[in-house]
């Protein structure tokens, strides 16, 4: 664990990570222009506020959209959690944003989420982990065919050590929902099992499928 005098990052770093370009941000919020929680139109506000050192309402506006899943903005409201500013420093909030992030497909959340996870106990580590695998099930309880692709990575990439078992139930899942990546990370994470697990874990994945509302 780092020592908490060490220097973070500098505000520039902030201010160039929040800056993402506008077409990428409108193809990530595309479909959604109707609801603040996932508009670009809120996330460009978020930005602005950044630039105009409004970190309160850049803060209030990228947790909106975090908690909508919104991958970038879960990134910015990492790094204002990380740098404190809008809001108290919190070092596993952070952590549980930038890996949230990075399942979600934002790469360099994970440079950022290396950086903070030095601050913090293994035991402080694991509970976010645990909040992470918690709020993933929600959203998948939900109906979020999203989380499932993203549950399955978080069992081979966040997890304390990796549980082929679980991420081979989560992408036989995905694959059967169509997500794009699914078939071959399947077929990978089966690699690592012998062959009675795998056809027992079949049969746990199909008995799950069913019961969830997209596959019915």
């Amino acid at each position: 664990m780092k020592r908490m005098s060490k220097k973070t990052w500098i505000a520039g770093m902030l201010m160039g990570a929040v800056m993402a370009s506008p077409m990428a941000m409108a193809e990530s919020h595309s479909g959604n222009t109707d609801d603040i929680a996932t508009s670009d139109k809120t996330f460009q506000e978020a930005v602005k506020a950044v630039k105009e050192k409004n970190y309160a309402h850049a803060y209030s506006l990228f947790e909106l959209q975090a908690q909508a899943a919104q991958h970038d903005a879960q990134f910015n409201l990492a790094l204002l959690l990380k740098s404190g500013r809008g809001t108290p420093q919190h070092y596993p909030d952070a952590l549980m944003w930038s890996w949230l992030s990075y399942l979600g497909g934002i790469e360099k959340s994970k440079m950022l989420a290396d950086e903070v996870i030095e601050y913090l106990t293994p035991d402080m580590v694991n509970a976010v982990r645990e909040k992470i695998a918690v709020r993933l099930r929600q959203r998948i309880d939900n109906g979020d065919k999203d989380a499932v692709m993203q549950f399955a990575r978080y069992h081979l990439e966040i997890a304390e050590e990796p549980d082929y078992q679980q991420a081979y139930f989560w992408y036989s899942i995905a694959a059967a929902i169509g997500i794009d990546g699914s078939l071959q990370a399947r077929d990978e994470a089966a690699e690592n099992l012998d062959a009675e697990l795998v056809i027992a874990t079949q049969e746990e994945a199909r008995s799950t499928f069913y019961g969830l509302s997209f596959g019915k």
